[in-house]
């Protein structure tokens, strides 16, 4: 079943033209995401975290190995308890000092950075990929497509975790948020927008409620 028109394909000639959709998608710009390539790199991320949720729990060893695979970056002490789910790995980075309870879902198609000390709930979500609002530009057709015969438009947006910050259990981090050192996520809270330095915020949208210093 297609989801587009012609006059739909047409439209969207950019997301198709000149660089790779992966080096649009790192660059911020919009991608094809039916692509060969990000297909390969999503399944070796895959095999990847099949072979880490594995790892006994009291194997630490194997599992801080398998997590430095896995992530961009793991700077120092870092205990991510399985299961995880990650779109591609490399662009997760981690500082010295983190503890991600189970559960955490990373969809990284830009990069996803913590700062020192942070510690996150279960089941919480780091969501850098979003997509046009507007369904023709979402939706298009590629007649000679490699793969598929339609493609899909996403946008992917970092996002930042200061040091000190604790994001409580079922939080959902968006596309483009900063969160700022210091700051806590309550639980179930849904970020839309970036939270400066030292605050509480919770609620879905999220909202600040107050200064961890009052």
């Amino acid at each position: 079943m297609m989801c587009f028109t012609p006059a739909v394909e047409q439209s969207m000639p950019g997301v198709m033209a000149g660089k790779s959709n992966y080096t649009k998608m790192i660059s911020g710009m919009p991608y094809h995401a039916v692509d060969a390539e990000l297909f390969a790199l999503q399944a070796t991320a895959a095999r990847k975290v099949a072979a880490y949720n594995s790892i006994a729990s009291d194997d630490h060893e194997a599992r801080d190995a398998a997590l430095r695979d896995l992530f961009g970056r793991v700077a120092g002490w870092a205990l991510v308890q399985p299961p995880i789910y990650v779109d591609f790995g490399i662009h997760i980075h981690l500082e010295d000092t983190c503890f991600i309870n189970t559960g955490a879902v990373f969809l990284d198609s830009a990069d996803i950075t913590f700062g020192k000390r942070v510690f996150v709930g279960p089941r919480v979500q780091f969501l850098t990929a979003t997509h046009p609002v507007k369904p023709e530009e979402r939706c298009f057709g590629t007649p000679e497509g490699p793969l598929l015969n339609f493609g899909v438009t996403n946008i992917a947006e970092p996002i930042t975790v200061g040091d000190d910050c604790w994001i409580g259990a079922g939080a959902i981090i968006l596309p483009g948020v900063a969160i700022g050192a210091g700051t806590t996520v309550g639980a179930g809270a849904v970020v839309t927008k970036s939270l400066p330095e030292r605050v509480i915020a919770f609620g879905t949208p999220a909202r600040i409620v107050r200064s961890v210093d009052e």
